[in-house]
């Protein structure tokens, strides 16, 4: 069933206010109140609402003051006036100001609970749109994870598990596994479905760039900052927020995630009140988390906070078995989107697939099939297609048999670099991976020559 707006009651007559709460409360509404002003921003910034219920005539600061504090500091809130007679005009005046609606004092209950499901409706659109226009979170076709490889059904077995909790969960697994997909079928089985899944890679973000996103920040915080911005942790509010390569976080933007895990509590940058919310972490890593602690580079605290139940994905060459039932899954996928001929994967196609190391994993994978679907000429990919995508001829090259999985990693993504013209941008894509990943292993490589 939807849950019901999250109201915040300002007025200062208290018995209006107790019997307002009490007869909302009943109806299912989630409810706070406060007597004016400043008891009023405190409350939001223990607990956000979806919508305030604003008196005018407050004692000390006026209600129209505190609507415009409101609307700068919590710009998701939808607020309505109540007012008197004495005070319509000024409650129109308000409206200019971004208040939702108004109401008169004595006012009728249903009018009321229709006003606020109406606001409310429109915060969910509103937010939705920013989910939108933020585009941090790619939409999966995966109805399922697909596979059915042993390593895999116990990892599904566990996302089943940690769904029916409210816990943090750590999925570890290289780059290209699927873990943003575990992330997000955890989140639809989960109590919190209906609301945001708002997802966030931050190996992609430079310290002051990953804080904003993350908290987001004031008007002026910075140069760039010409209009206040909410936050993912703000944006996935009652939602789940799923963090991507948490090991790449500077041990500064770790101290303050563990304090928002902590406390649930957090300020936007070049804020000064803190702000609450309601949201769960789901995070991922393709590091050696244990090993990052002893060098320093990881707080054991956030570590232990964020691993309260781990998941692993086993990369795909441990799970070869799975390679037919991918490849024709991501077959059918591209076929959506693909103007070709090509149905099918003839038996060479599948055992070129399956003799590859994939140091890309899945998303390599899928980035090869769609390759060979738009480069083969018939209706069917063999393995020829699948080599010269590949980009090596066979998948084993000119490489010593006994060559390592490190080398045959090495020596590939070193080969498809120089397909590209040393375009790194591109030559990721090809790969299936990500640039941060690929820089990474440049300068590993590099390091050790």
């Amino acid at each position: 069933m939807p849950r019901k707006a999250s109201v915040l009651i300002v007025d200062d007559e208290e018995k209006l206010r107790h019997y307002l709460k009490k007869e909302l409360v009943r109806k299912g509404f989630e409810v706070q109140d406060a007597a004016e002003g400043k008891a009023a921003m405190d409350a939001l910034a223990r607990q956000a609402a979806d919508v305030v219920l604003l008196d005018i005539a407050l004692p000390g600061e006026s209600g129209v003051a505190v609507l415009e504090k409101i609307r700068r500091e919590h710009p998701l809130a939808r607020v309505i006036m109540l007012t008197g007679n004495a005070t319509v005009e000024t409650a129109l005046e308000s409206m200019k100001l971004g208040a939702y609606d108004y109401l008169t004092k004595p006012y009728d209950l249903a009018e009321l609970c229709l006003l606020i499901d109406r606001a409310f409706a429109e915060t969910q659109l509103r937010r939705e749109h920013e989910v939108l226009q933020r585009r941090f979170s790619r939409e999966s076709e995966f109805d399922l994870f697909v596979g059915e490889d042993p390593g895999v059904q116990e990892s599904l077995r566990m996302a089943e598990k940690a769904a029916a909790a409210s816990s943090s969960v750590l999925i570890s697994g290289e780059t290209g596994t699927g873990k943003e997909i575990i992330a997000r079928m955890i989140h639809q089985k989960s109590a919190r479905r209906d609301e945001p899944f708002l997802a966030l890679n931050c190996a992609a973000f430079q310290d002051s760039l990953l804080e904003s996103e993350l908290f987001g920040h004031e008007k002026g915080a910075f140069t760039d900052a010409s209009r206040q911005k909410p936050g993912l942790i703000e944006l996935a509010s009652r939602g789940s927020l799923f963090l991507d390569e948490i090991g790449d976080m500077s041990p500064g933007i770790q101290a303050k995630v563990l304090r928002f895990l902590d406390s649930g509590e957090f300020r936007r940058v070049g804020g000064t009140r803190n702000m609450k919310t309601d949201i769960r972490i789901l995070s991922a890593t393709h590091r050696d988390l244990p090993k990052a602690i002893q060098e320093g580079k990881c707080r054991d605290d956030l570590y232990f906070r964020l691993n309260v139940v781990t998941i692993r994905l086993p990369p795909l060459r441990e799970r070869r078995g799975d390679i037919p039932l991918l490849a024709e899954h991501f077959l059918k996928k591209c076929s959506a989107s693909i103007v070709t001929r090509c149905r099918s994967l003839a038996p060479d196609a599948l055992d070129a697939l399956k003799d590859y190391p994939w140091p890309g994993n899945v998303r390599e994978l899928e980035n090869i099939v769609e390759r060979a679907m738009i480069l083969s000429e018939g209706e069917v990919i063999r393995g020829a297609d699948i080599a010269s995508c590949l980009k090596g001829g066979s998948p084993s090259g000119n490489r010593p048999k006994d060559s390592t999985l490190a080398e045959v990693e090495r020596c590939h993504i070193l080969k498809v670099l120089a397909d590209s013209g040393a375009n790194k941008a591109q030559a990721a894509r090809s790969l299936g991976i990500d640039v941060k990943t690929l820089y990474n292993k440049l300068r590993d490589y590099e390091a050790a020559a």
